[in-house]
């Protein structure tokens, strides 16, 4: 029993570890690309009347040329007053290059996305979400980094926090989540990305065949697109942390929405198949109730204390260092309860989604899914 707990906790080490190094190598980006790309970014919305005007109002706001860019707001049969806003704010901006587009025949996020991939007339597609808050450099930063032979590039995310513990410890799980994915795709491993801050060539999402495959998925926008490119286009995947290129959303207002997202999220771990990222998935799960199973062990007499408080502290240490340098660029304070009430928390909520995932319906803007 102990060589099998050892065994884990070592390649739990070289993990952080490796994530460390590419965390470093991410934020050490080339010096980019000058030329200005026809730029096309995709919002779809359903139900997002509170939050779509300000998105607007931080497009509008963009240092990228307005000649090279146009935003295409995709409406997913909102039942809310979305599209009435979104005119509004068209007659205010008249020569803002905007356009609503509406399905008719389908519904959903990634069919939203597909039908302004379709109207696009942008070499490039970037796509993000209505409840977001952008910088008036992301769009150049992004840009940026479609160097030639460039196909895909992923983009950070940031959590506010309204200063209460759950909202710290939401920004700090989320951050490690944007961390990891970027430290992997820096060391040339796609395993995570969040399609609010997305962008891919148009031609390389039509070679791809766009969404086919996974279409019935609720969730995957961003991750099954990633993967799909990185098979036809070895190599030619980026994660922008340049200056401005963070977009920023919120943290779950309720612990339904938090419940419901996360099991959106971990409804696609099922249809990983056979891979880095399904093994990944696999290992995290066995080694969080390792982590769980410590305190029995010990009690049982199976593996001494000493011996799970140093293995304890050495996953603490490895994962603040991680995390400190991953909240210090997204100039987030880095909260010492919110880390250790995580490291308690964490392991039964990683448990918890794994065996009930794919068991629960989650709802999202009214649906079941």
């Amino acid at each position: 029993m102990l060589a099998v707990v050892l065994l884990f906790f070592l390649f739990y080490y070289i993990l952080v570890s490796f994530l460390i190094q590419g965390w470093i190598k991410a934020g050490n980006p080339s010096s980019g690309s000058n030329r200005k790309s026809v730029i096309s970014v995709i919002v779809p919305v359903r139900n997002e009347e509170a939050n779509i005007t300000t998105l607007l109002d931080d497009l509008f706001k963009q240092d990228y040329p307005m000649n090279q860019l146009e935003i295409l707001v995709v409406d997913d049969y909102s039942e809310d007053e979305t599209t009435q806003r979104v005119n509004h704010w068209k007659e205010r901006h008249k020569d803002f290059p905007i356009r609503l587009l509406r399905l008719t025949t389908t519904s959903g996020k990634k069919q939203a996305i597909t039908l302004g991939v379709e109207e696009a007339k942008g070499e490039i597609i970037i796509t993000t979400d209505a409840d977001c808050r952008v910088g008036p450099s992301w769009l150049s930063s992004v840009a940026a980094c479609f160097e030639e032979g460039v196909q895909f590039v992923a983009g950070p995310v940031n959590l506010g926090s309204d200063g209460t513990l759950i909202g710290d410890m939401q920004q700090l799980e989320f951050a490690s989540l944007v961390g990891s994915g970027a430290a992997l795709l820096a060391q040339g491993i796609p395993v995570m990305c969040n399609g609010a801050n997305l962008a891919y060539r148009k031609n390389a999402f039509r070679e791809v065949g766009g969404f086919e495959g996974n279409e019935g998925i609720p969730s995957g926008d961003d991750e099954f697109m990633m993967r799909k490119i990185h098979r036809s286009f070895p190599g030619s995947l980026r994660f922008n942390l340049r200056k401005g290129s963070v977009v920023t959303s919120s943290p779950a207002s309720s612990w339904k929405q938090f419940m419901n997202q996360r099991i959106r999220w971990a409804g696609k771990w099922n249809v990983q198949g056979i891979g880095f990222s399904g093994l990944l998935a696999v290992f995290l799960f066995l080694f969080h109730a390792i982590v769980i199973g410590l305190i029995p062990l010990s009690f049982a007499g199976l593996i001494a204390w000493p011996v799970a408080i140093v293995l304890l502290l050495g996953k603490v240490l490895l994962e603040g260092i991680f995390l400190v340098r991953v909240q210090k660029f997204f100039s987030n304070s880095f909260s010492l309860p919110s880390f250790f009430m995580l490291q308690v928390v964490y392991p039964l909520y990683v448990i918890f989604f794994g065996l009930t995932a794919n068991f629960l319906q989650a709802e999202w803007k009214g649906r079941r899914v």
